[in-house]
């Protein structure tokens, strides 16, 4: 009976789980319509863009681009692997041991944890319009630059450019580590560790601005420094 009422249970969480899976993917592909949509004030007029370079809102296709690149995407592969290295040396969690088999799962774990978060940041922010990618500040001045990467963890633009709260993103990084913990081990899946896992997501997003931000001019004095002496 014990073990009769457990495999019930793990087949209700797997129900459950995969419910709530389809239920994100299909909140992507509900909102084509929604996200064309234009944001119009009570005036008539677009609020004053806060974007400092002309904003072109994300179309649907790009949104759909946006989700699998972040999930699948050379980057986010590479990232995958440095992190489950990583988290096996340490051995965390520490359930999973320092195995193949461990690391396995690690990676799985972390590719399903981005692929919950984008689709639900990306399909949810679709229907007001929010934009899920970094846009660059074309600003001058490290410190500017830095705080508008930091801003823009938190807000994001609109359809018209103007920043507001990054509803979507909030929802997709609380509520995909509240959903992984049906998978992860105990030691991972108390209240202060899914905080803390959540915490990360948005100090990965600060990295992850600062990186796209930085980068164009990273990439120039590379090309200086490696160009021949004329």
């Amino acid at each position: 009976m014990p073990r009769t009422l457990a495999d019930s249970k793990g087949r209700a969480k797997a129900v459950t789980i995969s419910a709530a899976f389809l239920t994100l993917l299909l909140s992507v592909f509900a909102v084509p319509l929604a996200a064309q949509d234009t944001d119009v004030t009570s005036g008539g007029q677009a609020p004053e863009a806060s974007t400092p370079a002309p904003y072109v809102p994300i179309s649907f296709g790009e949104r759909i681009g946006w989700i699998v690149d972040g999930s699948i995407g050379p980057r986010s592969l590479g990232v995958g692997a440095i992190t489950t290295s990583w988290q096996t040396a340490w051995n965390t969690p520490e359930e999973w041991g320092r195995t193949w088999s461990g690391a396995a799962r690690r990676f799985a774990a972390r590719e399903a944890d981005v692929t919950i978060s984008n689709t639900l940041e990306a399909g949810l922010g679709a229907i007001w319009g929010e934009e899920p990618r970094y846009i660059p500040s074309q600003r001058h001045g490290i410190w500017p630059r830095v705080r508008y990467a930091a801003k823009t963890v938190f807000l994001t633009q609109r359809r018209d450019g103007h920043l507001a709260p990054a509803w979507g993103r909030y929802v997709g990084n609380t509520v995909n580590n509240v959903i992984e913990n049906a998978w992860l081990p105990p030691s991972v899946t108390t209240p202060r560790e899914t905080i803390i896992r959540s915490a990360n997501g948005f100090l990965s997003r600060l990295i992850g601005n600062m990186y796209e931000e930085f980068r164009p001019d990273a990439q120039r004095l590379l090309r200086r420094r490696l160009r021949p002496n004329s």
